[in-house]
């Protein structure tokens, strides 16, 4: 507590000496020890470039993937610091706010991991997966969960802010098929919407909400529509395997993604956007949200009216992603749910 305490006041002292929220956060990660690019990092500075619209998308990808093109080719693998091309990215991300339709900066950020992902080695297509399967960028993102807010005497906003637009941005990833991230959406939802925020000696159980609601949102907003549609059963096989998909002590039902959960999340949202002593920020936060959800839930009654009507005109083709025919004697996919059109190629499987 006394080393919380320490930093709480050192960063009470800085804040008002730097003049950007932006770098107001890098002080804050600095002080708090929170896992981010090395000083002398190559990525860090090519990457702010790029955000500050100095160098174009190209440029930036050609100077990133480069070097690490020809690390590869010269089977010095080991000097690829994969970890800290990550963090950069995810820092940067704390630096840029999901709010007030600012999403164009993260998406720009979404260009540079997307680029990454898709980029093919010349002459050495053998080491693409390297990129396909976004090496270390399951650890780096991980190890970035530790960066929630502390709690001591409340919550430093501007902290509060960073951890919402880092969850913002791995709901981006999440809701582009980047990687997988949807447990983290879990966790975020978890903490804000079913687990009792009660006072204690820290924070007050308004602060623990103006804390953990923003991110909850931010996931809503990146990744509501994914989420909306997801219907997976997160009951563990193994009991060593723990049970990350639990609820909290609010929700009642089991481990899953649901629809059942969905609206629970809603309701508790719409609570939290009239609770007194709440900020108006978390207020505003939480309706954002509720208007997030009935969005998603409008998109997937629009999907699917469209789909009823293509399938009734037999024109399969037109359904693009996110479905497919299953025909008679045809067994759903692990994860995958269907729905009866009543058209005349019976039901379809919702696939994304």
């Amino acid at each position: 507590m006394a080393r919380i305490a320490e930093q709480n006041q050192k960063i009470k002292e800085v804040l008002p000496t730097v003049k950007t929220e932006a770098e107001q956060i890098d002080q804050i990660a600095k002080i708090r020890g929170w896992f981010r690019p090395k000083e002398d990092s190559a990525y860090y500075p090519l990457i702010q470039e790029f955000l500050n619209e100095q160098i174009d998308a190209k440029e930036a990808t050609s100077r990133i993937l480069g070097p690490i093109d020809e690390k590869i080719k010269d089977a010095k693998l080991d000097d690829v610091d994969f970890m800290d091309l990550w963090k950069s990215i995810i820092h940067s991300a704390k630096r840029l706010t999901f709010r007030n339709g600012a999403q164009v900066n993260h998406n720009m950020l979404l260009d540079l991991v997307s680029a990454f992902k898709e980029h093919s080695i010349p002459g050495n297509e053998q080491y693409n997966y390297l990129y396909q399967e976004m090496t270390d960028f399951g650890m780096a993102s991980r190890e970035a969960l530790n960066d929630s807010p502390v709690a001591h005497d409340g919550y430093i906003d501007r902290e509060i802010e960073a951890w919402a637009n880092m969850n913002f941005f791995f709901a981006l990833v999440a809701g582009k098929h980047i990687h997988d991230l949807s447990m983290y959406a879990l966790f975020a939802l978890r903490e804000a919407l079913e687990t009792p925020a009660i006072d204690d000696p820290m924070s007050t159980a308004n602060q623990k909400y103006d804390a953990n609601v923003p991110a909850a949102a931010a996931w809503i907003l990146g990744y509501g529509h994914d989420l909306f549609r997801m219907e997976k059963d997160l009951t563990p096989s193994d009991r060593k395997q723990g049970n990350p998909g639990r609820g909290g002590e609010l929700w009642k039902g089991k481990a899953e993604f649901s629809k059942e959960r969905w609206a629970f999340w809603k309701e508790r949202f719409a609570a939290i956007s009239d609770m007194e002593g709440v900020s108006e920020q978390t207020k505003i936060d939480a309706r954002d949200a509720i208007e997030g959800m009935e969005r998603s839930q409008t998109y997937e009654h629009m999907r699917f009216m469209f789909a009823e009507e293509v399938l009734k005109e037999g024109d399969i083709e037109r359904l693009g992603g996110g479905f497919r025919p299953l025909g008679r004697g045809a067994k759903r996919q692990k994860g995958e749910r269907t729905v009866d059109l009543k058209a005349k190629h019976g039901e379809i499987v919702v696939t994304s």
